[in-house]
């Protein structure tokens, strides 16, 4: 009889040390398992819509970036002159 009672208390004493975070382990691999997936289902969900704006205003992108591009270079012109006057007054 106390043999058995022996083993029964390691296996309690075993099984109540390691079962909680064996358990709980797998538990949170599960929820991550499962937050990963849902966030890669948004995450595609989301780039279909950015494509879909994109293309929608793509004429209007291409405008403003051409013109955005114009006045920079028109800008760089203008400082170059500013900082040939510059040079030359010193």
């Amino acid at each position: 009889m106390e043999v058995s009672r022996w083993i029964q208390t390691c296996f309690y004493n075993y099984f109540g040390s390691y079962a909680f975070p064996i358990v709980a382990c797998i538990f949170m691999a599960i929820y991550v398992k499962d937050m990963s997936k849902s966030n890669r289902e948004d995450t595609k969900a989301l780039n279909e819509q950015h494509t879909k704006e994109m293309n929608a205003f793509k004429d209007e992108i291409k405008e403003a970036l051409n013109n955005n591009t114009i006045a920079l270079t028109r800008l760089c012109e203008r400082l170059d002159r500013e900082e040939a006057r510059n040079n030359e007054v010193k």
